[in-house]
């Protein structure tokens, strides 16, 4: 003696189903459902990840111009410096806080590098050596301003003295300024670079 399954249906008999079966179509339905939550899920987090790339890129431009200001500054400042070695009255150079502003600490690299990964791939290169220069333009200005204490600590004590050649000191200090100066115009012309709309295409 067999007992008879019954059947279900929804709407129309002819949907009718037996139980196993609505277990079948059930499962099945929550494993779509779960792949198309997936999906969604996926595409928001691709939505979200390209924004925060977008404002990391605005936010790096728009820092772009203050640092291109500041080490435009630190060369005028250097040059004058240099020039005043040559007389009786040195000038000491005024250098922006802003070259140890760190600003790139305030950047979501990841995301930054993502845009240009994927927007301007070249343009790319040039941010990657922004990040190696800006281990240079970071800590220069309390670099130099030591040197500079220096220099001049020395250069007292040796007048006051008469002793010494100050034309070696005053020549060597012209070799580390000339070299600062260069590193900063290419770290300018870098920049220029990046301040360009998508340059690759």
């Amino acid at each position: 003696m067999t007992q008879q399954q019954d059947n279900y249906y929804i709407l129309f008999r002819e949907w009718s189903l037996d139980p196993n079966q609505w277990a079948m179509l059930m499962d099945g339905t929550a494993v779509i459902l779960t792949l198309v939550g997936f999906i969604i899920a996926f595409s928001l987090y691709k939505v979200q990840r390209k924004d925060r790339a977008t404002d990391a890129h605005r936010f790096f431009k728009a820092s772009l111009q203050g640092l291109k200001s500041s080490i435009q500054h630190a060369i005028a400042d250097l040059r004058q410096f240099k020039e005043s070695l040559d007389l009786d009255k040195v000038v000491d150079p005024v250098l922006s806080v802003s070259l140890n502003d760190k600003f790139l600490d305030k950047v979501n690299l990841v995301a930054l590098n993502r845009f240009y990964a994927e927007n301007d791939k070249a343009s790319l290169d040039h941010f990657n050596l922004l990040l190696v220069d800006s281990n240079f333009f970071g800590d220069y200005r309390d670099y130099i301003t030591n040197q500079i204490k220096y220099f001049r600590t020395v250069y007292l004590e040796r007048e006051e003295t008469k002793s010494g050649n100050m034309l070696r000191m005053k020549e060597k200090i012209r070799k580390v300024l000339d070299n600062d100066i260069s590193r900063f115009e290419d770290i300018l012309a870098n920049i220029e670079l990046l301040l360009l709309e998508n340059p690759g295409k």
